[in-house]
Parts: structure tokens; sequence; C-alpha cells
């Protein structure tokens, strides 16, 4: 059952050592991150880069969940891939661009997924707090078959 608002979170980032750091908020595992590796970081650390596009994409799924249960839509699969460009601007280092692409598969009342799909993209916290426009491209199935082509029969 979901809390009422406002909503509080915390999470501590703790120095370990040059430009690197341990993610901190309990009762969650422990992430370690630093820069990444295009500023000079190591591949085995979550880059500030990385985590803002798993935010992203993870916040897009559990926004996308909660209306397709409204709307009677079971999602059987889900993958995510996002891509971002950070680029010099006259206000610093920003994104650019992000691309979401999206594979889904779903059952129940796939009508009604485009409507959902907006709905997931207009409450998605993550995806309002950013300045740059997020494009979200859909592949979704239902049953094997893609949506576009089972509504063309």
């Amino acid at each position: 059952m979901p809390v009422p608002f406002p909503h509080h979170y915390s999470a501590k980032v703790c120095r370990t050592f040059a430009s690197r750091a341990q993610i901190v908020s309990p009762p969650r595992p422990t992430l370690h991150g630093g820069p990444s590796s295009e500023f000079d970081g190591d591949a085995a650390t979550w880059s500030p880069e990385q985590l803002l596009l798993s935010s992203l994409g993870l916040c897009m799924l559990t926004t996308f969940e909660a209306f397709a249960a409204r709307d009677g839509i079971e999602v059987q699969s889900w993958n995510a891939t996002l891509e971002g460009d950070v680029e010099r601007s006259p206000e610093g280092l920003i994104f650019t661009s992000i691309i979401m692409t999206l594979d889904i598969d779903i059952t129940g009342n796939v009508e009604e997924v485009e409507k959902t799909l907006e709905d997931a993209k207009q409450y998605c916290l993550v995806l309002n707090s950013l300045r740059v426009p997020v494009v979200v491209e859909a592949n979704i199935r239902s049953t094997g078959l893609e949506l576009a082509e089972r509504k063309a029969g």
C-alpha cells in the first residue's frame, strides 16, 4: 500500500579514496561508485552517468507496472536499454540526449498499452526531474506478435 506524500529518501556517499565512494542506503547492498572510464575511472564501479540512466529505466519500469496493473495489462517481460550523450554546454557538462528503448511482452488488456505507456512517461519521477528531453522507443508484443501487427490484422 503506497504511503501518503511527502515521501523522504536518503542515501550516503562516503569517499573511499580519490574520486571513489561507497553509496550506502541500508538495508540495501552497498554500491561502489566513481568516475566513468571517460573521466579516467575504472570499469568496475558505477558512474554517476550510469546510475542516472539506470534510475530512469527503473523508474519507468515501476511506473509502467503500476499503470499496467490499473489497466489490466500483465507484463511478461521488460527490457530497457538506455543510452545518453554528455556534452559541454554554456551551463557545464550536461546530458544532451537520452534514448530509452523498451522491449516489452504483455498480455491482458493490450488495447490500453499506448495509454498506459503515455501515463508512465507523464508520471515517471526521474524522467520528470531531467532537463534533457527523453526519447522513449517501445517495441511491445502481445502473445509473440508485435502490437502494431496485431492491430493491423
